[in-house]
């Protein structure tokens, strides 16, 4: 099994209230598989996500990663696996203003002075998101779809094993989603691992294959369509 999470729990305290991010979530995620994690706002999906990616340390319970505990093997270990295992897609595009689209798209490169041989991929990867002759944009040039497509092709840059995506689709416009879609697709079917956490319904019933799940209140409920 690729990704294995044991009873993982997560609080966090807000003033004086104790809040149950997550709640001892019991999931494994198989190579290939494609999951989506369907919940409203406030309901864990992020954190859940968080806590995957090893971003995020737990309270309680193990994440492991072909068969290695995230928290268990050191930060060096841990910053490779962020590095070439995982790509990551958040919520909030988080470019580097004073890097141009390419210079953001390559930026995980740089950790392993490997830029020079992948400026064409990184230039393919911004044609799929829709972004040709955008390359040597900055930020503060794009709008804020623009600037999520570039974070898009920056998660893909390393050919990561798994992609972890948070509300992927949530500022695009529809054609723009429906390329994006295409593009989770195709990289799915390549065998990359998906775990995208939403909130929107119709981009789990878009990808064929998928495994879908509900989370609410901290807790991840199976079964459901």
């Amino acid at each position: 099994m690729l990704i294995v999470c044991e009873q993982l729990s997560k609080t966090y305290r807000a003033d004086a209230a104790v809040v149950q991010a997550v709640a001892d979530v019991n999931l494994e995620v198989a190579g290939g598989d494609f999951v989506v994690i369907l919940g409203h706002s406030g309901s864990g999906k992020t954190t859940l996500l968080s806590l995957i990616g090893g971003l995020t340390s737990p309270d309680h319970g193990i994440v492991r990663i072909h068969g290695r505990d995230n928290w268990g093997s050191g930060d060096t270990a841990l910053s490779l696996l962020r590095n070439r295992t995982i790509g990551f897609i958040f919520q909030f595009a988080s470019l580097i203003p004073t890097l141009t689209a390419l210079e953001n798209v390559l930026l995980p490169l740089y950790f392993q002075k490997r830029t020079a041989k992948r400026k064409e991929r990184a230039l393919d990867l911004l044609a799929a998101v829709g972004l040709t002759g955008k390359a040597g944009a900055y930020p503060a040039q794009l709008s804020g779809g623009q600037q999520r497509r570039v974070a898009i092709a920056r998660a893909f840059i390393n050919e990561p094993e798994i992609i972890l995506a948070d509300e992927p689709t949530g500022d695009l416009d529809e054609e723009t989603e429906a390329d994006i879609l295409t593009m989770f697709a195709r990289f799915h079917q390549q065998g990359t691992t998906f775990l995208v956490v939403t909130h929107n319904a119709h981009l789990a019933v878009t990808q064929r294959n998928s495994r879908i799940l509900h989370m609410k209140n901290g807790r991840l409920a199976y079964g459901q369509a």
